[in-house]
């Protein structure tokens, strides 16, 4: 943008003060008055008085010119190089003086705004940028270039009428701003910066369980056209000028009113705990698991923006989903009978039942409106009713005998059998549904009178002990005979740890009798597992022969095709039982009367893989098993007064020791 302070020079200048030179109003041809008509017949006379007055104008004319065209000369040598008098630059008198003297009149003159042209503010802030900084110059070597271009143009006539305007009113050259607003808008974007602050809206800070509010603030932004405007209009007159910095205030979008209100709705949601009474047990949500649940959201209306407070429904399902499962009462499904493939129900299943999660969930959202002591809901229940019923026996693919698990029980006290018939009768037309995994203890609960069990000889401790269900590890050997033999993955499996002869037989199925091939179960501790990975349900069917003292257990289920193979048993680690006995301190013992619990035994670890293969001949699983026999001493039991300091019996006569029963099972503490 040219800024100019004056009127353009024009170099034809002449006239009255303020009027603009032309080429048009000096014309070498005109004159005041005219030439009166010379009529013919005017005698010689005359005309040749006429002819000496031409003669006398065109001297006239000639010498004037010469006069005028010498003082021109005389002009430009005596102010050679100098700008000739009576000449301005923007009102700084330049006339007789040198190029450099009229540049150090006119720096001298705009010293001010050449050193400090404006001064910006802003809120007790000031910056002074330069002339470069803002991309303005003053253009005083083209104005001298002009002032010293007067009167010394090429044409005499042009050159006449300058001289004659310097001489009568003088010449004003104008001083001209060049500026480059590109340059000067950067510097003002620069500022913004330092300047230029957003607006902040109200926010919701969470500590902990307390919710704060930060207010919200104004921010400010710069004005950067208006702002370049004003500065160009201060630049104008060439002298320092302060600018104020054009801004404008932002509003936030969210205002702490909404904050506020937000606020007020969680801290109401925040009252105080929930407590769920679910059969007189309490389950209580703390402050921590009920912020969980609180989503906040911003909407924006006519109105202005404002906060949405609301308790997330569905985490809050999920939560009350999670509460069923771990409250549920489980249904039962029932028990059957295989019946040569037309299955049957002998016992019915019952209906489970868990809380309402749609009614627990709506009184939930209305105890969150409500003070913290109004706050515990009584859940209601619904019933499950079970999944197998008469009406779809015919839908649980159960059509084929997967696998049969035998065990002998030859030479068992009565309460060892009285145990093994207890637990298979607990066993029997149990259904195990698609991907469960059996638990033995699960199955079988209890193991007390409750369930029919007595009391018999267990290996507690490292020594035989009474021990409620003595000889239900039959039952469990026997389940696990059965699903190995079914090529079901068998995921929990504990051998004994030392040897009992009466496993030996029907261990290894088809393949013959042995060691090893047995499974121990302990009430709390370890388990028999195995998972029904065959896509149906699978029904257990046992059977408990006293007359051939044998314990079986059949799998049913859908068809696999499986095929499972044995490779072993290999025993390797023979070890010899103790020679020395061990004397256990039995203070129930009666004096002088010592007893014989355990047989000593040798020791020795068993090996045995099974290969499964899938319907198409591939293997689908290869696992081995390893048993690990423990030798295995002769345990005594003697009252404290029949034992010495060494823990041998002392040397006085006692009755011969009573053989006592074998020892059933081994326990949790046998087992390790």
């Amino acid at each position: 943008m040219s800024v100019q302070h004056s009127q353009p020079f024009d170099p034809m200048y002449g006239g009255t003060e303020g009027d603009v030179f032309s080429p048009d109003a000096v014309d070498g041809s005109s004159r005041k008055g005219h030439v009166p008509i010379v009529q013919r017949g005017t005698d010689q006379r005359s005309r040749r008085g006429g002819s000496r007055g031409w003669r006398w104008l065109l001297l006239v004319l000639f010498s004037g010119v010469a006069i005028v065209v010498g003082g021109l000369l005389y002009l430009d040598r005596i102010y050679a190089s100098r700008v000739l008098p009576n000449v301005s630059v923007q009102g700084v008198h330049v006339g007789s003086l040198t190029r450099e003297e009229a540049r150090i009149a006119i720096e001298s003159r705009f010293a001010s705004f050449l050193a400090q042209p404006v001064i910006l503010t802003y809120s007790g802030r000031t910056w002074t940028p330069t002339l470069a900084e803002l991309g303005v110059a003053l253009e005083i070597d083209e104005a001298l270039d002009a002032a010293l271009a007067v009167g010394r143009s090429d044409n005499l006539f042009t050159d006449l009428q300058q001289m004659s305007a310097i001489w009568q009113y003088g010449i004003e050259v104008p001083l001209r701003l060049s500026i480059d607003q590109d340059v000067m808008q950067r510097y003002l974007l620069d500022r913004v910066a330092e300047v230029e602050q957003p607006a902040l809206d109200a926010r919701l800070v969470l500590n902990g369980t307390t919710v704060e509010v930060v207010p919200s603030a104004v921010g400010r932004q710069v004005l950067v056209a208006e702002t370049l405007q004003e500065i160009l209009a201060a630049l104008q007159d060439l002298n320092p000028d302060t600018v104020a910095l054009r801004t404008r205030a932002l509003e936030p979008s969210l205002h702490d009113e909404a904050a506020f209100a937000a606020q007020d709705q969680i801290a109401t949601i925040l009252a105080g705990p929930v407590t769920f009474m679910i059969d007189n047990r309490p389950f209580v949500w703390s402050l921590d698991d009920l912020v969980r649940l609180i989503r906040v959201e911003r909407v924006s209306d006519l109105a202005g923006d404002r906060l949405v407070v609301r308790v997330d429904r569905d985490l809050a399902m999920e939560r009350l989903i999670a509460l069923g499962d771990a409250t549920e009462v489980k249904g039962t499904y029932p028990r059957l009978n295989w019946n040569e493939g037309k299955l049957e129900i002998f016992q019915e299943g019952k209906p489970g039942r868990r809380i309402d999660e749609e009614q627990t969930l709506a009184a939930l959202l209305d105890v969150l409106t409500k003070p913290a002591d109004q706050r515990t809901i009584t859940v209601k229940f619904r019933e499950i009713p079970p999944p197998v019923t008469a009406d779809n026996l015919d839908k649980l693919g159960i059509t084929t005998l997967l696998g049969v698990g035998r065990s002998d029980f030859t030479g068992s006290a009565p309460y060892r059998i009285t145990n093994i018939q207890a637990g298979m009768r607990l066993l029997h037309g149990i259904l195990i549904a698609p991907g469960e995994e059996f638990s033995f203890n699960r199955a079988i609960g209890r193991i007390d009178s409750s369930n029919g069990f007595v009391e018999g000889y267990a290996i507690v401790q490292n020594r035989t002990q009474l021990e409620w269900g003595g000889g239900i590890c039959q039952d469990s050997t026997t389940v696990f005979r059965a699903a190995f033999w079914a090529g079901l993955p068998i995921t929990e499996r504990w051998g004994h740890s030392f040897y009992i002869s009466w496993y030996d037989r029907y261990a290894f199925g088809p393949y013959g009798d042995g060691p090893g091939m047995d499974a121990t179960i302990f009430i709390g501790g370890p388990d028999l597992k195995f998972l029904n990975d065959t896509g149906g349900w699978i029904l257990m069917q046992t059977m408990v022969d006293t007359r051939r003292n044998l314990a079986e257990v059949r799998l049913y289920g859908p068809e696999t095709s499986r095929k499972v193979l044995l490779e072993g048993p290999v025993i390797t680690n023979r070890t010899p039982p103790p020679t020395d006995p061990v004397y256990v301190a039995v203070p129930e013992r009666p004096v002088g009367q010592p007893r014989q619990s355990d047989t000593a035994r040798g020791g020795m670890d068993i090996h045995f893989t099974r290969i499964v293969l899938g319907p198409d001949g591939k293997e689908i699983e290869r696992r081995e098993f390893v048993t690990r026999f423990k030798p295995w001493p002769d345990i005594f039991e003697y009252n404290p007064a029949d034992l010495g300091p060494d823990g041998k019996p002392l040397p006085t006569p006692t009755p011969p020791p009573q053989p006592e029963p074998l020892p059933a099972e081994i326990s949790t503490e046998a087992t390790g």
